[in-house]
């Protein structure tokens, strides 16, 4: 029994000191993070300037749009989006990204919305809102807001559903919002992105595995994920345009 009790000690310690550890490794990364901010914003300020050759691509969110986790902010998912649109279209993109880090639905409409662009129409505008929402989640509080939201977005728009929060113990609350943005988006007539099936595939392994050293902004690897639920829709969204173009019915996705 005296070993036995020894055992746990160690171990307990052990994982004590583990924890420490972690606790130490993301408050580290939490300031190194937000110490990037400014330079994500200097650098989407560039790619919102004026260029009468480009298509726009409007982008509104979080965080996570602002490419806050990844190595360089054009490796974010709205970077990679914008790489995709150049792809398709052979043109130019203007990225104007007016999200905000730590952005909740209140924040987009207070201080995103009244920026959006009035005189030009955007080839493809994307939006992920939410997560931050999740910490203080009031159903009807959010289906309200949300609401006004997507009743200002250009119509195509791509609205992503939250993504998984795997390990964190928030799956009632997600699961409760996501149903409300499922309905919200289709009431709207917007494009749902499926975030949180591609953000939940592989598991808590993978979830640390593509996640920055804050274990909650999506790294280099989770950003290309976020971008693999918005991809489909923008691609469907640019066929639909090019068929508008043309006067053809684009075939379907």
């Amino acid at each position: 029994m005296r070993r036995l009790g020894v055992a746990v000690v160690v171990v307990g310690t052990g994982l004590g000191g583990y924890l420490l550890w972690l606790a130490r490794h993301r408050a580290a990364w939490t300031v190194l993070l937000t110490n990037r901010i400014p330079a994500h914003h200097v650098h989407w300020g560039e790619r919102g300037r004026a260029d009468p050759d480009a298509v726009l691509y409007v982008a509104l969110g979080d965080s996570a749009a602002l490419g806050l986790g990844a190595s360089r902010p054009e490796r974010g998912y709205v970077g990679i989006v914008a790489d995709e649109i150049a792809r398709i279209t052979g043109r130019r993109v203007r990225v104007r990204n007016l999200s905000i880090d730590g952005a909740t639905c209140a924040v987009v409409i207070a201080d995103e919305l009244h920026r959006l662009p009035r005189n030009e129409v955007p080839l493809v505008c994307t939006l992920d809102v939410g997560a931050n929402d999740i910490w203080s989640f009031e159903p009807e509080r959010f289906r309200d807001e949300l609401g006004r939201i997507c009743a200002a977005l250009p119509t195509g728009t791509v609205v992503a559903d939250l993504p998984s929060f795997s390990p964190l113990p928030v799956g009632r609350r997600v699961a409760a919002a996501n149903r409300i943005v499922h309905e919200v988006v289709a009431e709207h007539g917007l494009t749902l992105a499926p975030l949180h099936a591609e953000t939940r595939k592989g598991g808590p392994i993978i979830a640390v595995r593509n996640a920055a050293g804050d274990l909650f902004h999506p790294n280099d690897r989770g950003h290309r994920v976020w971008a693999a639920a918005f991809l489909p829709a923008v691609r469907a969204r640019l066929a639909a345009a090019a068929g508008e173009a043309t006067g053809e019915v684009p075939p379907p996705s």
